[in-house]
């Protein structure tokens, strides 16, 4: 494998960082004024892994305005080729590819308290910050989940999941 291909493998296995980044994710979603603030449900997280870990869709939500929204990503952009946009519109595949790995790293989020369960929805009383230690990688992965969050958070579960053209599990 090459360097990069190994690297994004690593990143993919490690229910830690996924755990972080799910973490991230919810902040960036409560981060809303609580009158706008929706549930966050299992569907928000099941996307998210896939979004932020793959080296594309990461880059195409950072390079993005947190003002822009979500839609912002799926804009054709004339500068990039179509497929770096495919990446967002293949979702589903690495939707079932990372499924488990995304219940793992839930798992791993509720087992250290940074995300709760309660009344059937997922939140988080501790605030995200950085550890001062971490990988320009990891605070990539990081920034785009808090920023994925923020914008999933102006929205209804079915608005997001229909902008990113996600299909229900099976």
């Amino acid at each position: 494998m090459n360097g990069t291909l190994l690297r994004e493998y690593e990143i993919m296995q490690n229910p830690a960082l996924g755990a972080n980044a799910l973490w991230a994710y919810t902040q960036g979603f409560i981060s809303r004024p609580a009158e706008e603030l929706q549930p966050i449900t299992l569907w928000h997280f099941i996307s998210v892994l896939p979004l932020v870990f793959q080296d594309t869709s990461r880059k195409m939500i950072l390079k993005r305005k947190q003002s822009s929204g979500l839609r912002s990503i799926l804009d054709r952009d004339t500068a990039s080729s179509v497929a770096q946009n495919e990446s967002i519109f293949n979702i589903d595949n690495r939707l079932k590819a990372m499924e488990n790995r995304t219940y793992r790293s839930l798992n791993v989020a509720i087992a250290c308290k940074l995300i709760t369960f309660e009344e059937g929805y997922f939140s988080s009383d501790v605030p995200f910050k950085f550890s001062k230690n971490v990988s320009d990688e990891t605070k990539a992965v990081l920034k785009a989940a808090n920023k994925l969050g923020a914008w999933a958070g102006s929205m209804t579960v079915f608005e997001y999941l229909t902008i990113l053209g996600v299909e229900p599990l099976k």
